[in-house]
């Protein structure tokens, strides 16, 4: 049976006559907490960069600090998901902040003894500044009120997808070193041995891929997680 509608009244859309509703996203623009999560993931590419191009115009270490960047990026990923978590939850802003404390002072074990490996507090104080960076979209509550939870995984799986895939793309394709010569590579001073510190510039291909895919993420991460339309 047809419906009678007065004149110039608008028809109900497939959803609504079938009696469900419109659920898709509602649209949504760049805020500015998608700015603010994603600018420091490029400035953190674009240091990769200028590192891969001139390694010594941000310091004579900096491929050293840049390698080291991605050793602790590694222990970042697994510790944010955890501590994502705990700021998300429903519990008690005291058990939460104890929480979040507890998994940071474990997770800077690992990061500790890479800064006796390296006679040097830098490791640390990078691994907290790295994690901060990670949690920045959740502490300035860039994902909408009742999705928090969601963007939380979201990240943790694409931040995870992205370090995987990108360390064995940069290890076994062709990487040209640009700047980064054999007398570069001599003055870091390695100790060890492997294909990073004999190739270092594959290092910063990955932390450029890496970074940047990250920006990305963060800068739509909004889109995303929208609330469907009412």
């Amino acid at each position: 049976m047809s419906t009678w509608l007065p004149p110039g009244a608008a028809s109900p859309g497939p959803a609504l006559a079938g009696g469900g509703a419109d659920r898709r996203p509602a649209a949504r623009g760049i805020s500015f907490a998608d700015l603010g999560a994603a600018l420091p993931d490029f400035a953190i590419a674009a240091t990769f960069v200028i590192t891969w191009v001139a390694p010594t115009a941000l310091g004579d270490l900096m491929v050293t600090r840049l390698l080291m960047v991605m050793l602790l990026e590694f222990i970042v990923v697994h510790s944010s998901a955890f501590m994502g978590t705990v700021v998300v939850s429903d519990g008690p802003r005291g058990a939460k902040a104890v929480a979040i404390l507890g998994l940071g002072a474990l997770y800077s074990l690992f990061a500790g003894a890479f800064s006796l490996a390296f006679h040097s507090w830098w490791p640390i104080l990078a691994f907290w500044a790295l994690t901060l960076n990670r949690l920045l979209g959740v502490l300035i509550g860039q994902a909408p009120e009742g999705r928090e939870k969601a963007a939380v995984m979201a990240g943790w799986g694409i931040g995870a997808a992205s370090y995987l895939g990108f360390t064995f793309l940069t290890l076994f394709i062709p990487i040209p070193r640009l700047g980064i010569t054999p007398e570069v590579v001599s003055a870091q001073h390695f100790t060890s041995s492997g294909i990073w510190i004999d190739q270092p510039w594959r290092v910063m291909a990955f932390g450029t891929l890496y970074f940047f895919t990250i920006a990305c993420t963060e800068l739509f991460a909004g889109r995303m997680f929208a609330k469907p339309a009412p």
